[in-house]
């Protein structure tokens, strides 16, 4: 790969990170807001309005994002650099799943911080025997996540099960025939490039099929969620992407890898 293909693909992460950064700008001054406000004007249509125009603005960010990163990926064709990005810190790339992440973590998340907002509130409501503020899913909202949950892990599935096999079939059939009849320098003659070249292809299908699952969990957990509650969510998930990057270049710099 070139330098300046190398190039391509680190400026389109950086200028994912950056569109990171504004948005959670946008979604902790919009948080602050409604935060301000009082609670009884909080989940006025007009104000559940001004919240989904701004989480629509940011899901389209995410659909454009995967759509320049298909194209980047065709163009260069060189969609192996995206399974372990060299952008990204070692701890990132440990847990990636198809280039991304897995889609059903983001109901993880969902659970996680309605389990730490309920035990941070408890006190709060045993002094006084109730709470305005006290957090909580509704009975409805949580079995329709458990259903998308249940949907969305069959989906990963079917797709690691592809992508197994796909890494399967570059050991065995036809690299493995090439391999065996190379010379002794093991140059990467026609045939093996012919054959990696028939991967690859799966490889790119394999992201795209992946990244349209991310953004689809998205767009529907956000039908499920309250306009308020999809606000502080996708500001703890923006959080967490900053802070798994931070928390990586830290641990690569303690082992020198940085």
């Amino acid at each position: 790969m070139s330098s300046s293909d190398k190039a391509s693909e680190h400026c389109l992460y950086q200028e994912w990170m950056s569109l990171q950064e504004q948005e959670l700008s946008e979604l902790l001054q919009k948080s602050l807001n409604k935060s301000n406000n009082n609670p009884e004007t909080i989940t006025t249509t007009a104000n559940d309005a001004d919240i989904n125009e701004l989480l629509n603005k940011i899901i389209k960010h995410f659909e454009d994002y995967a759509d320049r990163r298909s194209c980047l990926i065709r163009r260069l064709n060189d969609p192996s650099a995206f399974f372990s990005p060299s952008w990204c810190t070692s701890f990132e790339n440990s847990l990636l799943w198809v280039a991304g992440c897995r889609p059903s973590s983001y109901f993880s998340l969902v659970y996680a911080l309605c389990g730490s907002d309920i035990e941070s509130k408890l006190s709060e409501f045993f002094e006084d025997g109730s709470s305005s503020k006290f957090p909580h899913l509704s009975v409805s909202q949580l079995g329709s996540i458990d259903n998308l949950q249940r949907r969305i892990i069959l989906e990963e599935e079917k797709l690691s099960t592809k992508v197994a096999m796909l890494q399967q079939d570059m050991v065995d059939m036809p690299l493995a025939l090439v391999a065996r009849k190379s010379g002794p320098d093991h140059q990467f003659n026609s045939d093996a490039k012919d054959a990696i070249s028939k991967i690859e292809q799966a490889m790119v299908a394999a992201i795209e099929e992946a990244d349209q699952l991310r953004v689809n969990t998205v767009k529907e957990l956000f039908t499920i969620l309250t306009p308020i509650q999809a606000l502080e969510y996708i500001i703890s998930a923006k959080k967490l992407r900053f802070c798994m990057q931070t928390w990586g270049l830290e641990r690569d710099r303690d082992h020198g890898r940085k």
